[in-house]
């Protein structure tokens, strides 16, 4: 069933939950009115109804525990008065309920599929044959969800609407384009679109860009972008400009409307008027209905380098502080020894160094050699990262290496909160579609990391090929002291089939070896190997160190792409005598 087929236009509602915050002026969840003001809930209806909307959504967007934080039984009630009501406002008119679903909050350590089961559930069990999932960042859940709503009444019809920024990124780093792509490619859904986040204007030339002929696209964008009054969000009243921009992105040939954020009934009733208005229907033929893509034919220095050699990454440790002048000292020697790539570490153990990024464009500027800053997920969201990777793609730099982070330290996450807002394997699709449609054939080689001391290699290396997929090209692995890590080693070489850079930190005393040990994340070094350090002279154990290395550097020289070097406890020397020996071989 098509109810979109035979209209000109199909106009949703408004906002309910900002449109009952500013009726009522306070700012609890409008999913509780549907039990104790249900009348205030139908007269909402009623009046977006009047205004000349086609459907309405029920008032469950946010109807489940975790948004709500109450039980699964008062959350069926919920549900079923909301899609009672809205049953009741639409008597005898010819317009559709939505049983309105948005995302269930991440970090509550449900089993999502099982929660978003249930609220489809309820909603069948109560007669809803249109689904509305709307302000979503990701595609995933919503195809199995589909599928489930499929398998119960194939007959349904099913609405999945996201939210992007005006850049066309979810906060999940999802490009638009790739959502509205893969949706369709399911064949489950019958229309995808956009909502909140975007003003219409934004929204207006995310569409201008996209192809989307032959396609059923749902636009339902904020008023605008609000205000403060008194501590409250607010929405001002736009509903001409709003009307407008709807009916120009009408005429790019989107035909199901409607409104998020801030949108009332008088923006529901403006843009009726002038959808129905003889003006609405002159589309404009110049606009553009296909997407430039970018051509990615540009080769990485990495990849230059492999060509003619094995490539030594040597890492440096920005300062604690501003005392910097040390990693110019050291870049610069570490290139006349023969280092190819200088990488900077990111605020490594969760202790807090000079940015990266600002550090790498620094060095690369001042000692002409590439660079590679590492970029962590652990202290950014979305938005400061992709101003960290603009940045990074302005000042030249065309290396990054992508890795989760390590974990703040218990006694400090009381004043100190990790982000995480996705992983490294998400950061680098995150990254492959900025090159896609943004860097336009000026790529950032994106690095990961390979934990080559993982207890369950297995698992490691099935999350590699997750981080392929996702646009990973080359590897460093975690530095190498064990028979185990070199099997490790050599069983990835063999199965992932891309450029792999071993991963060297030589050992230079007794303390320091029981340190990384102990204190360093993904790094184990053997009993018997720690304890030939004791008692020896700094000379010794500099000396036993770059023995133990090169012993696996030769015995896995043959089989890897490069070396990835990290300096202990600032003794350059010591690298470069490494890098010298490497180089001999």
């Amino acid at each position: 069933m098509n109810i979109f087929s035979d209209r000109d236009y199909f106009l949703f509602d408004g906002a309910m939950g900002t449109y009952y915050s500013a009726k009522n002026k306070i700012n609890t969840p409008c999913e509780f009115a549907n039990i104790s003001e249900r009348e205030n809930i139908l007269n909402i209806h009623l009046e977006y109804i009047e205004a000349g909307a086609n459907a309405i959504k029920t008032n469950t967007f946010g109807a489940n525990r975790y948004s709500l934080g109450c039980q699964q039984s008062e959350v069926d009630r919920i549900i079923k008065s909301g899609y009672d009501i809205a049953v009741q406002a639409c008597l005898g008119q010819d317009v559709a309920v939505f049983a309105d679903i948005g995302p269930i909050p991440d970090g509550k350590g449900a089993n999502v599929e099982e929660e978003y089961k249930k609220i489809v559930d309820v909603f069948l069990e109560c007669g809803a044959k249109n689904f509305l999932f709307e302000t979503f960042a990701g595609t995933d859940i919503l195809t199995g969800i589909a599928a489930y709503i499929r398998l119960r009444l194939p007959e349904t019809v099913i609405i999945t609407s996201f939210a992007v920024y005006p850049d066309g990124y979810s906060k999940e780093g999802f490009f638009y384009i790739d959502i509205m792509e893969k949706m369709y490619a399911s064949g489950l859904v019958d229309a995808v679109g956009f909502n909140c986040i975007s003003g219409p204007a934004h929204m207006y030339r995310l569409i201008k860009k996209a192809d989307i002929r032959g396609k059923n696209i749902i636009i339902m964008p904020n008023s605008g972008y609000p205000g403060s009054e008194r501590g409250r969000t607010v929405y001002y009243d736009n509903s001409e400009y709003y009307a407008e921009k709807l009916v120009e992105i009408k005429n790019l040939g989107v035909k199901i409307l409607g409104g998020c954020c801030g949108t009332t009934p008088r923006h529901i009733a403006a843009a009726a008027k002038l959808l129905t208005s003889p003006q609405s229907t002159e589309a404009n033929t110049a606009i553009s209905t296909h997407i430039e893509t970018c051509e990615l034919a540009n080769e990485s220095i990495i990849d230059k380098l492999i060509k003619n050699k094995k490539p030594i990454l040597v890492e440096i440790d920005p300062p604690f502080d501003t005392n910097w002048e040390y990693m110019l000292r050291d870049a610069l020697i570490l290139k006349q020894a023969g280092a190819d790539i200088i990488t900077i570490a990111d605020s490594p153990l969760a202790k807090a160094r000079a940015e990266s990024t600002i550090m790498a464009a620094k060095i690369q500027r001042e000692v002409a050699i590439p660079v590679m800053p590492h970029i962590t997920c652990r202290d950014k969201n979305l938005l400061g990262i992709k101003a960290s990777l603009l940045g990074v793609h302005i000042e030249g730099i065309r290396n990054v290496l992508v890795i989760t982070g390590d974990p703040i330290a218990d006694i400090e996450r009381s004043r100190i909160k990790g982000v995480f807002s996705f992983n490294s394997s998400n950061l680098a699709n995150y990254i492959k579609s900025l090159n896609s449609n943004v860097f336009c054939g000026q790529d950032i080689k994106i690095a990961g990391a390979l934990n080559v001391n993982a207890v369950n290699f297995g698992a490691e290396l099935k999350k590699a090929f997750t981080k392929i997929e996702n646009g990973i090209s080359c590897f460093l692995t975690q530095a190498i002291y064990t028979k185990s890590a070199v099997e490790n080693l050599l069983k990835a070489v063999e199965t992932l089939n891309i450029p792999i850079f071993a991963g060297f930190m030589p050992i230079v005393s007794y303390k320091n070896a029981q340190f990384i040990n102990n204190e360093v994340p993904g790094i184990d070094i053997d009993a018997e190997i720690i304890e030939k350090f004791r008692d020896k002279s700094r000379e010794e154990s500099e000396k036993l160190g770059m023995e133990i290395t090169m012993d696996i550097v030769e015995k896995i020289y043959p089989h890897v792409s490069g070396f990835y070097l990290m300096t202990p406890l600032k003794r350059t020397g010591v690298i470069c005598e490494l890098i010298k020996k490497i180089k001999e071989l």
